[in-house]
Parts: C-alpha cells; sequence; structure tokens
C-alpha cells in the first residue's frame, strides 16, 4: 500500500514570526510602545478580579460567616439558659437547706459524702414524651446519668419544687416517675392534716381523699400542702401545691385536688438529692 510521504517544514513562517516577536519585544523596551496597552490589560484584569471578588466570592464569605455567627450565638444562648437553670436550682436548694436537712450535722455529711463529689447533682433531662405527660395518665421523665446512674429513691427537683424521685436506672439514663404520674403517691400535710397524695394521671395535679366525718376541719380554694417526710423519701417541709378544688364524693368522701407548683415543661436541667440518706 502505497503511504503519502510528509511535506518540507515551512522554516520561512517560524523566522518570520521570530523576527517581529523580537522586534516587539525591541520596540517596548526602547521606545514603550506597548505600556498603555499592558496598562489597558493590567487594568481589565483587575477590575475582572475586583468584580469576581464582589460579586461572587465576597456574598458567599458574607453568607459563611453569617451562619457561622448565628450558629454560634445559638450555642452562647443554649449555654446561658442551662446556667440560669442552674442558678435558679441552686437558689431552690439554698432557699430550703433548712426543711431538706435536719440539722448540720446532715449538711456536713451530706457534703463530704464519697458517694456525691457536690453538694447536689444537676442533670439534663434526656427525654420527656409531653403528649404522653398531656394525654395519658404514664408521667416520667428520663435524665442523662452523670458519671454514675443516679440512684433509686433519689429527690427530683427543679426551680419551682419537687416533681417526682428516680423510679429506675441503667448506665446510660434514669427514669424520674413524676408525682402527678397515676402510680404516685407522697405524703403531704396541710397543719395537722395528713393524707397521702396520688398522682391523677393529669398534668401537675394530686388528689386527697378524705371521711369528713373522721376530719370536720374545713379547707378552703388555695391553702398550701406540704411535704410531710414521712415515707423516707421526700425532705419535710417543701411546699408541693395548692388546693385548686374541693368536690364531695358519692361515698361522702371529700376530694381535695391539689395543683403541684413544680412544672416538668419549663427546664431542661433538674437536681437530684438524696437528704434522708444523710440524717
Amino acid at each position: 500500500m502505497a503511504r503519502i510521504a510528509p511535506g518540507n517544514t515551512p522554516k520561512f513562517a517560524y523566522v518570520v514570526l521570530l523576527i517581529l516577536a523580537s522586534l516587539f519585544i525591541y520596540l517596548d523596551l526602547q521606545y514603550k510602545t506597548f505600556t498603555s496597552t499592558k496598562n489597558v490589560f493590567n487594568s481589565a484584569l483587575l477590575s475582572s478580579n475586583l468584580l469576581i471578588k464582589n460579586i461572587l466570592l465576597k456574598p458567599i464569605s458574607n453568607l459563611y460567616n453569617l451562619t457561622t455567627s448565628k450558629n454560634d450565638l445559638i450555642k452562647l444562648n443554649r449555654s446561658l439558659e442551662d446556667a440560669l437553670e442552674t442558678i435558679r436550682i441552686e437558689n431552690f436548694l439554698i432557699l430550703n437547706k433548712a426543711t431538706l436537712f435536719k440539722n448540720n450535722e446532715g449538711l456536713i455529711s451530706y457534703t463530704e459524702s464519697s458517694a456525691i463529689n457536690s453538694l447536689y447533682e444537676i442533670a439534663a433531662v434526656s427525654s420527656f414524651d409531653t403528649n404522653l405527660y398531656k394525654c395519658c395518665d404514664s408521667h416520667k421523665l428520663f435524665l442523662f446519668n452523670n458519671l454514675s446512674p443516679f440512684r433509686e429513691g433519689g429527690t427530683v427537683i427543679n426551680a419551682e419544687g419537687i416533681l417526682g424521685q428516680i423510679s429506675d436506672s441503667n448506665m446510660r439514663v434514669s427514669e424520674v416517675i413524676l408525682i402527678s404520674d397515676i402510680n404516685h403517691s407522697m405524703p403531704v400535710k396541710l397543719n395537722n392534716f395528713y393524707c397521702n397524695a396520688n398522682g391523677t394521671g393529669r398534668p401537675r395535679t394530686l388528689e386527697c381523699k378524705y371521711d369528713a366525718s373522721l376530719w370536720p376541719e374545713s379547707f378552703s380554694i388555695g391553702d398550701s400542702f406540704y411535704s410531710s417526710g414521712l415515707g423516707g423519701i421526700f425532705p419535710e417541709g417543701i411546699l408541693i401545691g395548692n388546693i385548686k378544688s374541693i368536690t364531695l364524693a358519692d361515698n361522702k368522701q371529700t376530694i381535695l385536688e391539689i395543683e403541684s407548683l413544680a412544672n416538668p415543661l419549663t427546664q431542661n436541667h433538674v437536681m437530684v438529692i438524696y437528704p434522708n440518706d444523710f440524717k
């Protein structure tokens, strides 16, 4: 098969281009012939860079900085909220330390206990099914454990009062049964009147039932009930709530409906204490 032989390379054209390029360089160096052209080119290049930076890159950078700043503000806001909740809980402990601890010896034993490294343990709420809390009679929330699980029976309070007690725990979380749970009961008192306030399964609502023939003293809406200290779980003298309704049942029993002060929906942190362990 025949093959086409390549033609000769046009060397003359290359020589001409080389001479012209050398001439341009000489003219530019000697007489600054192309200075204005280069200035126009550099100016156009600089303008293009500035345009790209201001129109494309700067808005993207500003958006990133704005997002980062917003995230930092959110984190700061959360940390401030957590600090405020902790301070409110600490104030509750300070205001009620006379009733949480019977005497100075108990307080000293509590603070020096090897089981608890501080005056109290602050816990973060892990989960709380608010729909279940509002619709049904099972009222429980869960706390993240600190270095170890919380002990069963520990009193759980927030800045408003007693929420409930530790009912179970595993290596990750501890379960809190609220005082409004249908299966919970706590001894309370009003002056010389004692009763077991049972959870009703309704948010922040407890009931005390008694036979009026055995206790003729009358009560009024707004009267305050306190923890009695009986039962060995809750410390004595903590305000639980106030009477919001009084009903006479068919069996001649009087039902006192008590609205608890502590609201589990208001805070993400609580305090766990074990005052009766150190009396």
